[in-house]
């Protein structure tokens, strides 16, 4: 039988599916069918050609109901939802670590839409009928009790990096020194008689799809995970590959928020997201700042797109929609019509994003043009190529950034000095979330073995994670949602805010699982 499921033009809700006649169905039966459409003229139509052409008007009766139940026609609204819904409706099975398969997870949803403010979520006094991302999607298949291969050398994990020679290629070279360095220190901790760890390493390229034939590369080695990329194009089509493949992907450095709302059981994100980010800004520059007439300047991308997409939302639930919304394209360095429309618009705060470069160049211009509105960022513009463009214009630049890397903890101090003697420099955000990433994967093989499906059960039911990066708490959607920092630029250096605390609620729906 053919059904087609469709949604609703103006609600949005998921019509039923509307069942079409199998071919042997009577003629007869067609026409009711039709008729219940609403369509008598058609079904006068059949039941002509029906008396000279029985075959012809069977393919029309089949024809007309395929092409219009697909337009909408026939479906039936969504039911209400029960009055009891617990009473029905039971949360996605998982698998804690260790845990034998049927083992369930616990009920108490996930903190909800990646533990946005109650003020800035959307439809925010409405109760919907679904609340996704509360809990998580299990993997029901095959494979936990399949053989480990043959002849097996050493444990191959991937990693996706993006083109050395494109706009991410040194913050991918970063990343790649953090996943090196883990597991050159894995390896030199195995004890004898233990396979060794092995990266396969394989670059991106600009071609569409290329991650795709990667992560099927990937599986053609036989890696038991692999992690990466930076670029959230290349991401989402590993992704959709890593679907199919059955093989977990941790990423280290996205920060596209859409990413991780497909809820695909194979990935778990280290690295916050830019919806993070968007909330902290919409509440530093409305709240505390007080700002009204707000100004949002940044790169025609899609990953400029994306990342400011929230922060528009937010502000415009707090009450203040933005005034301007302009756009530049990367590499741009004559952007006076953007200057004077923004100028014009008296704003009080401007959020820029794009590369660092660019926008520390847009900064010196605007101050030079005499714009006094206060600066915001994202994280990318702690890189020294957004000061060195921006020079004394940077002054009072405020950015998010994930952590404070002028803390003093021993496990952040003692990996800055492995990795400034292993590398010569000190590490950025993308080393360290490198890093961090390739020990929960490590950890993950050491606990489970060489079964990528056990893999896959020990890092998605993970609740937290301790890294050198810090604690991290992962979501329904397996976001790492913990309290970001800020940054501000004062005196020619970067002065770091304490990230808020955890609140009693978070703690408390943490601390029962």
């Amino acid at each position: 039988m053919c059904t087609h499921s469709f949604r609703h033009r103006k609600t949005g809700s998921l019509r039923p599916p509307l069942a079409l006649a199998p071919m042997k169905t009577s003629l007869r039966d067609l026409r009711f069918r039709l008729l219940a459409l609403g369509l008598g003229n058609l079904r006068d139509l059949v039941r002509r050609f029906s008396r000279a052409e029985p075959a012809l008007a069977l393919v029309l009766a089949f024809a007309a109901a395929h092409s219009l139940s697909a337009a909408g026609y026939g479906y039936r609204e969504k039911p209400e939802p029960p009055a009891n819904p617990e009473a029905t409706l039971s949360p996605p099975a998982g698998l804690p670590p260790g845990a034998p398969p049927g083992t369930n997870a616990p009920a108490d949803p996930y903190l909800y839409y990646a533990n946005t403010p109650d003020e800035m979520i959307p439809f925010r006094n409405i109760e919907p009928y679904f609340r996704y991302w509360t809990t998580r999607l299990p993997f029901r298949g095959p494979g936990r009790d399949y053989p480990v291969s043959p002849g097996l050398e050493s444990l191959k994990v991937g990693l996706l990096s993006p083109a050395s020679y494109g706009p991410e290629g040194a913050r991918g070279e970063r990343t790649r020194h953090g996943v090196e360095l883990a597991f050159e220190e894995a390896n030199a901790a195995r004890r004898p008689g233990e396979l060794p760890f092995e990266l396969v390493y394989r670059e991106d390229s600009p071609q569409w799809g290329s991650a795709a034939n990667i992560a099927v590369e990937f599986a053609d080695e036989e890696v038991l995970g692999f992690l990466g990329t930076i670029d959230g194009d290349a991401t989402h089509v590993a992704l959709r590959a890593t679907l199919k493949l059955e093989i977990y992907m941790i990423n280290t450095s996205d920060p596209d928020p859409t990413l991780t709302e497909t809820q695909i059981p194979w990935l778990t994100r280290v690295f916050p997201d830019d919806r993070q980010q968007c909330f902290r800004l919409a509440d530093l520059v409305v709240r505390r700042h007080g700002c009204q007439r707000i100004g949002v300047f940044r790169e025609s991308s899609r990953p400029g797109r994306v990342g400011v997409m929230h922060f528009n939302n937010y502000i415009r639930r707090l009450g203040f929609p933005p005034v301007q919304h302009l756009f530049f394209k990367p590499g741009d360095r004559d952007v006076r019509p953007q200057i004077e429309a923004l100028k014009a618009a008296d704003l009080d705060a401007i959020l820029f994003y794009g590369q660092p470069e660019d926008v520390g160049r847009f900064v010196r211009q605007f101050r030079a043009a005499g714009i006094q509105a206060k600066f915001f960022g994202f994280d990318r513009l702690k890189e020294d190529s957004f000061k060195t463009h921006a020079g004394d214009a940077a002054e009072g630049t405020i950015i998010t950034y994930f952590f404070n890397p002028q803390r003093t903890d021993p496990p952040w101090i003692e990996f800055v000095e492995r990795f400034r003697k292993r590398w010569g420099h000190p590490p950025d955000v993308y080393a360290a979330y490198g890093y961090d990433g390739a020990q929960m994967m490590i950890q993950a093989v050491n606990h489970a073995g060489p079964n990528r499906y056990l893999i896959r059960d020990y890092l998605a039911n993970l609740d937290t994670y301790d890294g050198v990066t810090g604690h991290m708490i992962f979501d329904g959607r397996w976001d790492n949602i913990v309290p970001i920092s800020l940054a501000e630029f004062k005196n020619g250096a970067w002065h770091f805010q304490p990230a808020p605390p955890i609140t009693p609620l978070e703690q408390q729906k943490l601390s029962q699982r």
